[in-house]
């Protein structure tokens, strides 16, 4: 069917049926000459009913399925063109999971308007002035190269009218598409009817997102366009990261994100009071539990018991929050943070590796390429 509908072949449409050109074999002539003896008369388009085999400006042409069964089962007929086609009409609408999370999650606007304005500020003061949630976004067009499509679509994002039209034109229930009329019709103008009518099921399947979006857009149409482009920025590549603070979508659960916040290079001593220079390093704390601090990147440490990425941080005395708040993912990066660069005691060695070699600890890990 994908070939048929990328084609310039020509096919009919007649009563709701999509008729393809009779190849004629052998065999095939001989039936059809049986239909034309007399007293058979061959159907003729635009006959009532639904016919076989019908002919046309003297070509012939042969039923072969129902435009709505077409429809209806094209998801399963090729799911990844459904898909494709599906995706393409909710990002012409903006009406896609990403662009949900970052207008309605509570989450990310958590960590974007109360936890990112702990770790960065406007001006390298020795105050750390609170940030309102216009000043970030006016920060994060600031430190970040936001691409100009991203402000197109905000102009399109603040403009309401084509959902309100969709959404009355179902509310009232009118038909969501009109099928094609009957006649000659290329493949590749079937296949353009085709993906309109799937983008008008999808967006008859998706009526209370759409009204939801439209409540969304009503609460921002007084908002900087060039906030939207951020937000919308932020939706579509789902991580940003400034002045060592960051947060990338965790893509394993929904509505779920990694927080970190760098190392930058540190120096820790061992028992000889010699230095080893620590390259940086993520900090990071999950917003799906535990809610415990790990290091992103494969990294060593006395803290670390191996050497790989995702290691939790051996912290013996702290005890995780349970409560997903913004002060618990400070606090959670904050101990992660000083237990790396400032938890090590050469003296006591602790941890599970030392940074010298002793008759006491047999490590598994060795720091002598950190020596400096």
């Amino acid at each position: 069917m994908k070939q048929l509908l990328d084609s310039d072949l020509e096919l009919v449409v007649e009563s709701d049926f999509i008729y393809l050109p009779l190849l004629f074999d052998p065999e095939i002539e001989k039936e059809t000459q049986a239909l034309l003896r007399p007293g058979r008369p061959l159907e003729k388009s635009g006959q009532p009913g639904s016919k076989t085999i019908i002919q046309l400006k003297d070509r012939h042409f042969v039923k072969a399925l129902r435009i709505d069964s077409l429809l209806e089962n094209y998801k399963a007929i090729n799911a990844y063109a459904y898909k494709r086609i599906r995706n393409d009409c909710l990002r012409k609408y903006q009406l896609t999971r990403e662009v949900d999370d970052i207008f309605l999650d509570g989450t990310l606007r958590t960590i974007l308007f109360r936890v990112m304005p702990y770790f960065i500020k406007k001006n390298r003061g020795l105050h750390r002035n609170k940030l309102s949630d216009e000043e970030i976004l006016d920060l994060i067009g600031e430190k970040i190269n936001i691409p100009g499509k991203y402000y197109k679509e905000a102009k399109a994002f603040q403009d309401s009218k084509p959902l309100k039209e969709i959404l009355k034109g179902l509310e009232n229930q009118k038909p969501i598409f009109k099928l094609p009329e009957n006649g000659l019709h290329s493949g590749q103008k079937l296949r353009d009817w085709l993906h309109e009518a799937i983008h008008a099921k999808v967006l008859a399947s998706e009526h209370d997102r759409i009204a939801e979006a439209l409540q969304v857009r009503e609460q921002f149409s007084q908002a900087k366009p060039e906030h939207i482009a951020t937000l919308l920025y932020i939706a579509d590549t789902g991580s940003l990261e400034i002045d060592g603070f960051g947060f990338t979508r965790n893509n394993s659960y929904q509505r779920e994100y990694l927080v970190y916040k760098r190392t930058g290079d540190y120096v820790l001593k061992d028992y000889y009071a010699r230095s080893y220079l620590f390259p940086d390093c993520r900090v990071a704390v999950s917003t799906y539990s535990p809610f415990m601090p790990f290091v992103m990147e494969k990294y060593k440490h006395p803290f670390l018991i191996g050497h790989k990425s995702g290691q939790e941080i051996c912290m013996r005395d702290f005890k995780p929050s349970k409560e997903l708040a913004a002060k618990n993912i400070i606090r959670t990066l904050e101990e992660g943070l000083t237990a790396l660069r400032y938890g090590y005691d050469s003296r006591r060695r602790n941890g599970y590796h030392s940074l010298d070699k002793t008759w006491v600890h047999i490590p598994t890990i060795d720091f002598e390429d950190y020596r400096i």
